[in-house]
């Protein structure tokens, strides 16, 4: 407790620091809170379009990003249930070069280690419970690890013909279920071939396969199936501790998407995911807006759709991640309102009760408008969550962002084991940022504050497993990060 007080004091004094550092987003603009990821490093201040004419002249003429990053998460849970804290400093750079005939490669790493922590590898003695969040700072499969830590992360070559790119190899990607899921030290990573083609006037279609994943919060490279079950497992449909880590077979992940400006204000966008011999999943979403007064009215509609393929990833029921016969639907939509500084909107989702949406939490974070970070919807069937978002620009501090989201996320009962995979209660979840971008002299030096509480909304049977780092929690997040 006394750490947290401690942290959280520091934090406050170092408020202008924070910052969420995200990619710009075409209109129309809604409050982002709890919506884009940090990007691991930043865009080249000045493209350089200029085809190479040696292969001396590419390297010589390529483009360097580094970013240090350094990451103090404190969870504060009710009563003697077990607090956790943890700092963590982490390291990578990346270089690309310059197009020669088309053809570019690149490559990137990164480096972190434990600066301090209590114990996050023990059971605690009285609950048996361990560290849900802070773990993820450094490697979810080895705990107890404090030294240096690290993986490589980059390794493509590119080709750019026209308007489209084709890119083979290691490399980050950004879609609405696969993900960077990058709100740890590190983001995820795919290996694979990757085509993005844009010769079709306010048209982009994307297609790959992949074979190879870098999950975030761990140091090895893992097969698509081998990467399932890295973070922890729930429960089956009867209860049981989830046992399918570790037992999948598939020979990768097939992803296939269109997305087309349909005018000024309107976008539709449809993602299909193929998980060999798992599952396939269908995503979609139609976003359009309209001039109201001095501000912007913007309506979003999702719809998810997913089946069980194959064995599920295996033949034996007991071992399989995604039952056979399963299907789960999923319904989201926003009411959002932008002027001038200010922005709002109102959401709603919707995961019927004919099973379980799952998308392995590995792979990426939903993308459904009531996302809040620190909590997901993957998992559960039989969902209905309501979040107001709002954010707000300070104009006399160029930079300076305040943003708030509240929800409340009602689950089926934490033993109804069929539709509720992590024994999660209903809840109620209040999110608070602060961000803020370095100027001047400080120029790439970026921050973020983050504040969140979590309340029960249902009867946790007065079973700890259903409290400790899930409801009835403080937490607090500040992260600094230098881009150069």
């Amino acid at each position: 407790m006394n750490f947290l007080l401690r942290s959280a004091v520091v934090a406050l004094l170092l408020a202008p620091l924070a910052t969420r550092a995200q990619q710009a987003e075409p209109a129309p603009t809604l409050p982002t809170t709890g919506r884009s990821a940090l990007p691991p490093y930043p865009a080249p201040a000045r493209a350089d379009s200029l085809p190479a004419r040696t292969l001396a002249e590419a390297f010589g003429r390529g483009q360097w990003h580094g970013r240090v990053r350094n990451y103090l998460m404190a969870t504060r849970n009710q009563g003697d249930l077990p607090d956790y804290y943890a700092n963590g400093l982490g390291a990578g750079a990346r270089f690309e070069t310059a197009p020669l005939h088309g053809f570019s490669v690149g490559a990137g790493g990164f480096f972190w280690v434990n600066l301090a922590s209590n114990d996050l590898a023990t059971p605690d003695a009285a609950t048996g419970a361990v560290s849900r969040y802070e773990v993820g700072l450094f490697d979810v499969s080895d705990p107890a690890r404090r030294q240096l830590t690290g993986r490589p992360e980059e390794l493509f070559g590119r080709y750019r013909w026209r308007k489209s790119v084709a890119t083979f190899g290691r490399q980050l990607l950004v879609t609405p279920l696969l993900n960077p899921q990058d709100g740890r030290l590190s983001p995820n990573y795919a290996q694979g071939l990757w085509l993005e083609m844009n010769e079709l006037a306010r048209t982009r279609i994307t297609a790959g396969w992949l074979t190879l994943i870098a999950v975030r919060s761990t140091s090895e490279w893992a097969s698509v199936a081998n990467s399932i079950g890295l973070y922890p497992t729930g429960v089956d449909d009867t209860g049981r501790r989830a046992a399918y880590a570790g037992h999948q077979s598939s020979r990768g992940l097939g992803v296939l998407g269109v997305s087309r400006q349909l005018g000024t204000r309107t976008q539709v966008q449809a993602w299909n995911y193929y998980a060999d011999n798992l599952f396939n999943s269908l995503f979609t979403e139609l976003t359009t807006g309209r001039a109201v007064g001095a501000g912007q009215l913007t309506l979003g509609a999702q719809y998810h759709y997913q089946r069980t393929v194959g064995h599920g990833g295996n033949a034996d029921p007991r071992l399989a991640y995604s039952a056979p016969g399963r299907q789960a639907h999923a319904l989201s939509g926003r009411l959002g309102y932008q002027q001038g500084p200010w922005s709002l909107s109102v959401n709603y989702t919707r995961i019927t009760r004919t099973g379980r949406f799952l998308f392995p939490r590995e792979w990426g974070r939903e993308p459904f408008y009531t996302f809040l970070p620190r909590e997901r919807t993957e998992g559960f069937g039989g969902l209905d969550a309501a979040a107001l978002l709002a954010s707000y620009t300070v104009p006399a501090v160029p930079g300076l962002k305040a943003e708030v989201g509240y929800g409340h996320y009602y689950l089926p009962d934490v033993k109804n084991f069929r539709l509720n995979k992590y024994g999660m209660p209903s809840y109620s979840q209040l999110n608070a940022w602060l961000s803020y971008p370095f100027r001047g002299w400080a120029k790439g030096l970026r921050g973020q504050l983050l504040y969140l509480y979590k309340a029960s909304l249902a009867d946790t049977y007065g079973e700890a497993r259903y409290v400790v780092n899930k409801v009835n929690m403080h937490q607090l997040n500040l992260i600094v990060n230098y881009d150069f």
